[in-house]
């Protein structure tokens, strides 16, 4: 039986009718817009000033064939002549310009009609437009950014104004006074340049716009305040020499950007007697810093008015500086800029306690049972949460003690922390098993969500029989505690500085020692380790066929671990883990009071952010703050400054050395460097220096903003006081352990 079908239109008949009702007003049709029988304009604005400039699209929804319009302008009453202009123009859109001069508000109607054939009749739309007379000309800016010594001030600063008639013309009045040097003001208001000194400036501005006649604007005031990189809380550490033996410094203050310090405190301690134990110390000054970043710190108020020349990295975050002043006092330190700068009870352990490993080196006085020489201690320790005002305790520690005579391993250590009368400093006590109690003075650098991450600590303890050590160092937060098998922390390369005294093999006298060293594990404990030596002016260097083939032991809960290499008698190392590939590192034998980091080594991140493989001369391109590393005895020489490697083999800078004989400043540097056969991949390289001497050196890349180097001159007679130097330019809040 015939299926019936079912009643209605036919498809075509549908399709017709769809047509008729497009061509003839349908609103309301399912499937088309209610703006499909019209031109849709959409212009920027509806009111303009003098030149000022509106665009207007068109859209035909029904034009099947993109013929689109074409536009008309007519002028309302009182409209000028001519009443702006038309243009250009395009079939999907039209620009109007207003005339520049006008004198009253009148409109203009722009018109689009269609160009479609099958638009029978066509299409038309329109906008009015309001040209409004030029309102008063007014400067709108109020302030202006800071600026910072040696970098590009902030890019787009633009001066604004408002009403008259563009475009503006700026200018500084008087020009140029008063206007911060280094910058100037372009015609258009931006600002450009790179401030070259520091300071308020303030000055006047005005502007003119293209009326006719221009109308110029009253003198406006503005103040652009000028910093130099060396602004913000800071801490520093200072170790080096007098007259009678080991001096030992740390502190904090506070730079204004400006050249004056403010809120300094420091301890001070050394062997000298009547010097000693200065604890704390408070202290105002003034400092300057050149384009170079190269500068000078006072501590004015202090007796003697102590000064260090210094270097700061490119975010005034890392500096090196060196003891530049006729105190007798010659040394060598850190300056770090704090993100914490009080220490409060909670801010040691943190609200469930917090790993520290820590790292101290100095000396050992001359008492009754007690050989003078060289001292050094590294360790770790749990500090446990307290309530304000009682001290808190240190536990779950462990500590390498390197003395005159006594090598002491995993020696059980303990103690207390609490708060002093300096909001900027903590206290500390800690009591290795078999040794006194060391009094230690904290000051933070840094910390994350409200635990210390780093701080500088310094001995505070008055030296005598019971109390014999005067040391300095740090204490970064151990990341891992209680590990279960602390050697799997090493999964990557890790590049360190050693520097020290240590007692020859079959001699009795100490001699400087310094190394730089790469740590590069196999997995599962096999280690290569890649390195250059200096000890007392004979230099060794382990690479490649030569590098030292061993493994690491497992290690304790407490993040200590040795190597097979134990039982040999060279100084061999002892590594606390701090973090992943990194390490407080002690030689732990007998009369080699020896202590450095190790840290992470990276090749950097191509323009894809993907690792590179391979190390180059040009991956460490760049200018560095450099200094050297507390001097191991009192003929090392100090020195800080910048240094630039440009990319292919050349260095150049300039630095301030001090010595026994005498302070110089402004040395030029000049010489080459160039990456070793074995450093595209261990990133071991040297330098050569004709200028301010002769001078070699090794060196291994940590990262392409950081690099540790010792020297390797040979002199005659031979160069008995090696140094260990720090090249850095980092831009983080912390530079590493170092």
């Amino acid at each position: 039986m015939a299926k019936a079908k079912r009643a209605g239109f036919p498809p075509i008949l549908c399709l017709a009718m769809l047509f008729f009702l497009q061509n003839n007003g349908c609103a309301s049709c399912a499937g088309v817009p209610s703006n499909f029988n019209a031109v849709v304009l959409t212009p920027s604005a509806t009111q303009v000033g003098p030149n000022g400039v509106v665009t207007i699209g068109a859209a035909v929804p029904k034009d099947s064939t993109n013929s689109g319009v074409s536009w008309t302008l007519t002028p309302g009453p009182g409209a000028p002549v001519p009443p702006g202009t038309l243009g250009p123009t395009t079939i999907t859109q039209a620009t109007y310009t207003a005339p520049a001069s006008v004198a009253a508000k009148f409109t203009v109607v722009i018109t689009a009609t269609t160009l479609a054939v099958g638009i029978v009749p066509p299409e038309t739309n329109s906008v009015t437009i309001t040209v409004n007379p030029p309102q008063p000309l007014n400067i709108t800016t109020t302030t202006l950014p800071d600026g910072v010594v040696g970098t590009v001030y902030p890019a787009g600063t633009k001066l604004q104004a408002t009403g008259g008639v563009l475009p503006y013309t700026w200018s500084p009045v008087p020009s140029p006074v008063g206007f911060p040097p280094g910058l100037t003001l372009a015609a258009d208001g931006t600002i450009l340049g790179t401030p070259t000194t520091a300071g308020p400036f303030s000055f006047q501005v005005q502007v003119t716009d293209s009326d006719s006649p221009p109308v110029t604007t009253p003198l406006k005031a503005l103040t652009i305040n000028v910093t130099n990189l060396l602004n913000g809380h800071y801490a520093f550490e200072f170790s080096g020499f007098n007259s009678n033996g080991t001096v030992v410094v740390a502190g904090s203050f506070v730079a204004d950007g400006l050249g004056n310090i403010a809120g300094g405190v420091e301890d001070f301690n050394t062997l000298q007697p009547l010097a000693q134990n200065q604890i704390p110390r408070t202290f105002t000054g003034t400092y300057t810093l050149g384009l170079d970043a190269r500068g000078q710190l006072v501590f004015s108020s202090l007796t003697g008015s102590p000064t260090y020349d210094f270097a700061i990295d490119s975010k005034g975050l890392h500096g090196r500086m060196v003891e530049f002043d006729a105190t007798g006092i010659r040394g060598s330190g850190q300056l770090e800029q704090q993100n914490t700068f009080t220490c409060t009870s909670s801010t040691l352990p943190g609200t469930a306690g917090t790993d520290f490993v820590i790292g101290v080196s100095g000396v050992a006085g001359n008492f009754t049972g007690i050989s003078p020489g060289p001292a050094a201690m590294v360790g770790r320790f749990t500090a446990e949460p307290t309530t304000s005002g009682v001290p808190g305790t240190i536990d779950n520690g462990e500590a390498d003690v390197n003395v005159p005579n006594l090598a002491d391993t995993k020696s059980p250590l303990s103690g207390l922390f609490q708060t002093t009368s300096q909001a900027a400093r903590c206290q500390m006590s800690i009591t290795p098993t078999g040794f006194a109690t060391e009094t230690y003075s904290v000051y933070p650098i840094s910390s994350t969500s409200g635990k210390l991450t780093e701080a500088f600590v310094v001995e505070t303890d008055t030296v005598s029989q019971t109390t014999p050590y005067v040391t300095v160092g740090k204490m970064i937060q151990q990341v891992g505690y209680p590990f279960t098998t602390a050697s799997n922390s090493f999964s990557g390369p890790s590049v360190g500085g050693l520097s020290g005294n240590a007692i020859p093999s079959g001699q009795s006298a100490y001699s400087p020692f310094v190394s730089v060293a790469q740590l590069s594990p196999a997995g599962g404990g096999p280690f290569a380790m890649q390195l250059s030596y200096n000890f007392g002016g004979t230099v060794v260097r382990l690479q490649g066929a030569g590098a030292i083939a061993a493994s690491l032991n497992n290690g304790d809960a407490f993040g200590r671990v040795d190597t097979n290499l134990i039982s040999t008698s060279d100084p061999v190392p002892i590594f606390y883990v701090i973090n992943t590939n990194e390490a407080f590192c002690i030689l732990d034998n007998l009369s080699a009071a020896v202590i450095g980091v190790f840290e992470p080594q990276s090749k950097g991140l191509d323009s894809n952010n993907q690792p590179f493989t391979t190390f180059t001369a040009g991956r460490i391109a760049g200018t560095f703050a450099t200094g050297t590393s507390g001097p191991d005895t009192t003929a090392t020489p100090d020195f800080s400054g910048v240094t630039t490697l440009d990319g292919i083999s050349v260095v150049s800078g300039t630095q301030d050395t001090s010595t026994t004989l005498a302070n110089t400043a402004g040395q030029t540097v000049t010489g080459t460097y160039a990456i070793s056969a074995t450093g595209s991949a261990d990133g071991s390289g040297t330098f050569t220096l004709s200028a301010p001497a002769t001078f070699t050196g090794d060196f291994y890349i940590v990262s392409p903003l950081k690099i540790v180097m010792i020297s390797t001159t040979v002199s005659t007679p031979p160069d008995t006081n090696p140094v260990l130097i720090f090249l850095e330019d980092c831009t983080t809040t912390s530079c590493g352990g170092n």
